[in-house]
């Protein structure tokens, strides 16, 4: 991979993202030096200065996103992925992350989507849809065929599902155009139109995962289906053993508590901005992102308890 081949692209908006996104940045750029990292985001990028001081140590480029009051039916942060991808760049590839990521290995140069490609990693449950019928009325809102086409989706039964991807992981090639826009617009465009005019329930929070295949269908890109290293889940009491991931997706602080190299991502992290490290440790723990970064010394004896 050269200078300017790809881009990672992520969205940092409110405290919980703000923290994240430092594990995500710092991990990107240990194993990633020559890729460009871009962060989106909604709120304005004047970021308080432990957070902004992190991401500038790691070559982040923050950029501002505008959310127009247009585009959905009602509040959906779960879009602004879309919206990120859609905007312009100028590197071969983008992928997006959730800002609830940590990358542990590189990624494999040969898991980037080819021409009218896009790389995605299989959800793991059928989430939505699950008796069809919905799906059914999601192709025929765009005038499509069901597709005949079945995917493996990763837990459980493993069930063959139709295409339905864990959208946290979204690769593209920007040059590739269907009607003039690249994909990103295009999901964005369909996304839309789904959320206002199709007549199914259930669309929050999966109106991005609903539209991901049907983008797809509806302008004639390709699902490349790649290993799930590229979009590790650790959620829900999932076994570790024998995972090799290189991008660990962890939702939530308990999941990343329970990676055996958590401590190193924090400890990496913390690198960056040494002047920081006190308030980023406060910032950690609050509202229980980490909880304690070490175990609470125990009482001295003959102490009273607190009242």
């Amino acid at each position: 991979m050269q200078r300017g081949d790809l881009s990672f692209v992520f969205v940092i908006e409110g405290a919980r993202l703000e923290v994240q996104s430092l594990l995500l940045a710092d991990s990107l750029r240990r194993h990633h030096p020559l890729a460009e990292i871009v962060a989106y985001c909604p709120s304005g990028t004047d970021l308080p200065p432990e957070i902004a001081d992190v991401l500038q140590a790691c070559a982040v480029s923050l950029r501002p996103l505008e959310l127009p009051n247009w585009l959905w039916r009602g509040a959906y942060p779960h879009g602004n992925k879309i919206l990120a991808l859609a905007q312009p760049r100028d590197s071969r590839w983008s992928m997006f992350l959730d800002t609830d990521m940590a990358v542990v290995a590189p990624i494999n140069p040969e898991d980037l989507p080819g021409p009218m490609q896009i790389s995605v990693v299989p959800e793991g449950i059928a989430s939505w849809g699950k008796d069809l019928t919905r799906w059914e009325a999601a192709y025929q809102f765009f005038d499509l065929p069901m597709p005949e086409e079945r995917i493996r989706l990763l837990r459980g039964r493993k069930r063959a599902f139709p295409p339905y991807f864990n959208a946290g992981m979204v690769a593209l090639r920007e040059e590739d155009r269907a009607g003039g826009l690249g994909f990103g617009a295009l999901w964005r465009n369909t996304a839309s139109a789904f959320d206002h005019g199709a007549k199914v329930g259930g669309k929050r929070p999966w109106l991005d995962q609903i539209s991901l295949p049907l983008t797809m269908r509806r302008f004639g890109f390709a699902a490349k289906i790649v290993d799930e290293r590229n979009n590790c889940s650790i959620s829900n009491g999932r076994k570790l053993e024998g995972l090799a991931p290189a991008i660990l997706h962890y939702h939530r602080a308990e999941f990343l508590r329970d990676w055996p190299g958590h401590e190193d991502l924090i400890a990496q992290m913390f690198e960056r901005a040494p002047q920081h490290r006190a308030i980023l440790t406060e910032r950690l723990t609050q509202g229980f992102y980490l909880g304690a970064l070490a175990p609470a010394a125990p009482p001295e004896a003959g102490a009273t308890a607190p009242q």
